[in-house]
């Protein structure tokens, strides 16, 4: 994205999506990982129903794959947000049309731990 464009969190320092991104840091496998920005020339995006969206984190595995992550807090979660729902079946769609070269996960912490995180990825990645 360039060195002077480092992309910052939304949440405060220590919030939630923080805490996603140093459980993304810490997983087994992982090559490196970025944080999206919306609308950069070289944002990651998906489609949606009237635009498109830029899911939080992208990350290389080191097996190749593609890694995209969406973090909403649980407020937001997909049994909670029509938009966060249509976020989720657009990312699996698109993981799945991959043939195992990507991997969506839409990812909440239902009690602000960390872990919860890395449980869902590593579940979403086979492991």
């Amino acid at each position: 994205m360039g060195p002077d464009e480092v992309p910052t969190f939304d949440s405060k320092d220590g919030g939630e999506e923080v805490k996603c991104a140093l459980a993304l840091d810490a997983l087994p496998g992982l090559k490196y990982w970025t944080r999206n920005v919306s609308r950069h020339p070289n944002s990651f995006s998906l489609p949606t129903s009237t635009d498109k969206f830029y899911p939080d984190f992208v990350a290389v595995m080191e097996d190749g794959r593609l890694l995209v992550i969406e973090y909403k807090g649980k407020q937001l979660s997909p049994e909670e947000s029509r938009d966060s729902r249509e976020k989720e079946l657009i990312g699996q769609q698109w993981a799945k049309v991959s043939e195992g070269k990507a991997v969506f996960v839409m990812a909440t912490m239902e009690h602000g731990d960390p872990k919860e995180v890395r449980a869902q990825v590593m579940d979403a990645l086979g492991g």
